[in-house]
């Protein structure tokens, strides 16, 4: 089994900011790299200005750092938009670049499904993602759509820094607005939603690869 995913910015070409966008992706490019060293086996390539591609033979944890990436994405008025799709299909050897197969065409299909659909960013072409794709991503996609940046921020380091009185400490705020700040970000639901897409697949999520995640996803954009 292997996982893809092709990542897409809408509206990329609506604020003028064309450079911006293509140095926050090479950012995301750089980040995949490191985070996804203790996959098996995994390729990410940043192309065509707006889009980004992954894929691995680890679909769980394909759709962690979909999650997590979505997590982290600063431009709220420009938002991530992803097409995946898991299934049966043989990764080639060497050359990714020219590699085509029926998988990419259906990742290709699910993010054209959602392009224009404002309610939510992501589609899993998979078999039994009904409830995915029509419940769990419409949550997420609400949830991260109502974040502030300052909630956005404490999220984010609360990943690395879990123990609210030391993320107080952290940020140089009272520990009543870190409680505040997560709670209005819906950090509750949002683990919740980590957990349903770490047991969709029933392959193990590569924790080392989660743990690296969590710990420098708050730096992802400040390199």
């Amino acid at each position: 089994m292997i996982g893809l995913f092709i990542m897409d910015v809408s509206g990329s070409t609506s604020h003028n900011n064309a450079e911006e966008i293509s140095h926050k992706l090479y950012q995301l490019e750089q980040a995949i790299i490191e985070w996804t060293v203790p996959l098996n086996r995994s390729y990410v390539n940043f192309r065509m200005g707006d889009e980004l591609f992954f894929v691995t033979d680890s679909p769980g944890s394909m759709l962690i750092l979909a999650y997590y990436i979505k997590l982290s994405w600063p431009l709220k008025s420009q938002t991530l938009k992803f097409g995946m799709a898991i299934g049966d299909s043989p990764l080639p050897d060497e050359d990714f670049e020219h590699w085509n197969a029926p998988i990419i065409k259906q990742a290709r299909l699910a993010l054209d499904s959602i392009k224009t659909n404002e309610q939510t960013d992501l589609c899993l072409a998979a078999q039994d993602a009904s409830l995915i794709n029509h419940v769990l991503f419409y949550y997420l996609t609400d949830i991260l759509q109502q974040h502030t940046d300052i909630q956005r921020e404490v999220l984010l380091c609360n990943l690395s820094i879990p123990v609210q009185k030391e993320l107080a400490l952290y940020m140089d705020k009272s520990v009543s607005t870190v409680s505040t700040h997560l709670k209005k970000a819906r950090s509750k639901q949002l683990e919740l939603i980590e957990q349903e897409l770490m047991h969709f697949t029933g392959d193990a999520v590569n924790e080392e690869m989660r743990t690296h995640i969590r710990a420098t996803l708050k730096e992802t954009f400040k390199r």
